[in-house]
């Protein structure tokens, strides 16, 4: 079997149409979104744990700060994919 890619987008637009979810695909496993505190502030977080994310980096805590800071990376890089294939689809028109 094909190795997954490290992170992969999840959303349910049935139930949960608000919310996009990044599954961490790797150890430790979990889900995380971007949260909006307000207009001007939002941050990537763990909202669902399937391993135990504190537990995998009791020795090196600046290990999960930097696997938060390329999963913000990513996220973003794909948001700006979404925006410029959407730009290209117009173009199409």
């Amino acid at each position: 079997m094909a190795q997954l890619p490290k992170f992969l987008i999840a959303d349910d637009p049935v139930t949960d149409p608000e919310n996009e979810y990044i599954f961490h695909t790797q150890s430790p496993r979990f889900f995380a979104k971007r949260v909006e505190e307000d207009e001007e502030t939002a941050y990537i977080d763990i909202v669902h744990e399937i391993d135990n994310v504190e537990e995998f980096f009791k020795n090196a805590p600046e290990k999960k700060a930097e696997l938060l800071e390329q999963l913000e990376d990513w996220y973003y890089s794909y948001m700006e994919w979404l925006e410029d294939d959407g730009e290209e689809e117009e173009d199409e028109e």
